[in-house]
C-alpha cells in the first residue's frame, strides 16, 4: 500500500496569548498550527496535528518531506524514519516534518487495522494519570487560585511554570504547597532559567516542599552541570525535553548521568517511532520516560508503555486543541485521562473549522 497524496495545512488558531518564563518571548493570540494529511492507495488517509511551527512545517513539507515520500511504501515506518533522518543530518528543518509524517503513518496504520493507536501500539494500560501544567501567570498569588481550581477539577498532580526569578518561583512552590496540602504531587518547569548555583539552592528548597521532580533546571545541553546538580539533589530531575537529536540525544543524557528520569514528546524527538525506542531504552536503564504535553499521540504512547506515571495536560485544556469535534480531554474525580475513542488517534476532525482557519495549503 503507497503512499499516494502527502498535503498540509498551515492553520491560524485564535487562543488566549500566554508566557513560559521572563527571558522567553511570549506567544500571541495565535496559535502557528499545522496539519498533515497522508493519503493511501484506496483512499485511507492518516493525520497528525502540530501546535506550533506552522509556517516552518509546510515550507519542509512542500520542498523536502514530499518529494522524497510519495511512492513509498506506507507500513515502511522503520525505513522511512531512518531514510529522513539520515537527509536531515544537512537539512535540520526536515526533522520537525518527519515528526509529523511519522505521527500520520501510525495513525493510517492503526485506523487499517481498525485499532486506537495504543492498542496497535501493544496496550499496557488504558488510562493514565495527568497532571495540570501551568502557564507563567502574573502574581505569586495567582498560582494559588489556579492549583485550586486544579484541584478541584480532579487533577492529583500539578507542575508550575513560573517566572525565571528563583525567589519568586520557590515563593509561589510555597503558596501552592500550602494551599494543595501534602497529597497533591507538585512539580516545577524551570525552563532552564537558572545558573547553577540558583538551581542548587531552588533544587533544596523543593526538597523541603516535597516536590515530586525538578524539571530543566539548567539547559539541557549543560550536561556536566546537570550531572554535578543531580549527584548533589535528592530531588529528581527531569532532564532532555529541548534536545534535537532525539533517541541519540538521550542515550547521552543517560550516559552522563544528568537526572533521574527523561522527559521526551512526539514533536521534539522526532515521531512515535523515535519515542517508543525512548521510551524503551529508558525502561533498559531503569529509568522514567515522562510524556511531555497534552497532545493525543503522547497520550497514545503514555498508554503503552509501562515507565510513565503521568502524562502533561497543559491548563486551560483548549489552548492547544485545534479544529476536533471531540472535547478537550480533561481528567476524571481520580485524575485519570483517555484518548478519544475511535481508531487511530482518534480525531474527529471538524473540516469546516480546519476551512476557515487555513492560511496556506502545501
Amino acid at each position: 500500500m503507497k503512499i499516494i497524496d502527502v498535503k498540509g495545512f498551515r492553520l491560524a488558531m485564535p487562543r488566549a496569548a500566554y508566557q513560559w518564563r521572563k527571558g522567553i518571548p511570549s506567544q500571541n493570540a495565535t496559535r502557528d498550527a499545522f496539519l498533515l494529511e497522508v493519503t493511501a492507495e484506496g483512499g485511507l488517509k492518516g493525520h497528525c496535528f502540530a501546535i506550533a511551527h506552522g509556517d516552518a512545517l509546510a515550507l519542509a513539507t512542500e520542498q523536502l518531506l514530499k518529494p522524497v515520500v510519495i511512492g513509498e511504501q506506507v507500513l515502511d515506518r522503520e525505513y522511512l524514519w531512518q531514510k529522513l533522518w539520515d537527509m536531515g543530518r544537512g537539512l535540520i528543518s526536515l526533522q520537525p516534518a518527519q515528526a509529523v509524517f511519522d505521527v500520520a503513518l501510525w495513525d493510517l496504520a492503526a485506523k487499517r487495522a481498525d485499532l486506537p493507536l495504543y492498542r496497535y501500539l501493544g496496550a499496557y494500560r488504558h488510562e493514565v494519570l495527568a497532571y495540570a501544567s501551568t502557564f507563567t501567570l502574573d502574581t505569586v498569588e495567582g498560582y494559588r487560585h489556579l492549583a485550586r481550581d486544579c484541584v478541584d477539577r480532579g487533577y492529583k498532580a500539578i507542575k508550575l511554570h513560573l517566572f525565571g526569578d528563583v525567589r519568586m518561583d520557590i515563593e509561589a512552590c510555597r503558596v501552592v504547597r500550602d494551599e494543595v496540602g501534602p497529597d497533591i504531587a507538585l512539580m516545577i518547569d524551570a525552563s532552564g532559567g537558572y545558573t547553577y548555583e540558583e538551581a542548587l539552592w531552588a533544587g533544596r528548597e523543593l526538597e523541603k516542599l516535597q516536590y515530586e521532580w525538578f524539571e530543566e533546571p539548567l539547559r539541557d545541553y549543560q550536561f556536566r552541570a546537570l550531572a554535578e546538580l543531580s549527584r548533589r539533589l535528592e530531588i529528581p530531575l527531569c532532564v532532555a525535553e529541548t534536545g534535537r537529536d532525539t533517541l541519540y540525544d538521550v542515550a547521552s543524557n543517560i550516559t552522563f548521568k544528568t537526572g533521574s528520569f527523561i522527559h521526551a514528546g512526539w514533536q521534539r524527538k522526532v515521531g512515535i517511532t523515535a519515542l517508543l525506542k525512548i521510551a524503551h531504552l529508558c525502561e533498559a536503564h531503569g529509568m522514567r520516560c515522562q510524556l511531555h504535553r497534552g497532545e493525543i499521540p503522547n497520550l497514545h504512547v503514555a498508554l503503552a508503555i509501562s515507565n510513565c506515571r503521568y502524562v502533561e495536560q497543559i491548563v486551560p485544556e483548549d489552548s492547544f486543541h485545534f479544529c476536533l469535534k471531540t472535547p478537550p480531554i480533561v481528567p476524571d474525580a481520580d485524575g485519570y485521562v483517555r484518548p478519544p475513542a475511535g481508531p487511530g488517534l482518534g480525531y474527529d476532525i471538524d473540516w469546516e473549522e480546519v476551512e476557515r482557519h487555513t492560511v496556506r495549503v502545501v
